[in-house]
């Protein structure tokens, strides 16, 4: 199994210990903004369904 460090093209932005550290803090919150925006049309899915 390789290395997210040894990748050519995305081995830049995970090279040290900082930046890794700093990209998967990005990549958690773009998850947790993702969820959000599920549910948001998950539940306006439901409404649209409901009152019509």
């Amino acid at each position: 199994m390789n290395k997210i460090e040894e990748d050519p093209i995305l081995g830049r932005f995970f090279d040290t210990p900082q930046k890794k550290a700093k990209w998967l803090f990005r990549i958690k919150i773009a998850y947790i903004i993702w969820i959000i925006f599920v549910i948001i049309g998950i539940i306006s899915l439901a409404i649209y369904i409901y009152l019509n």
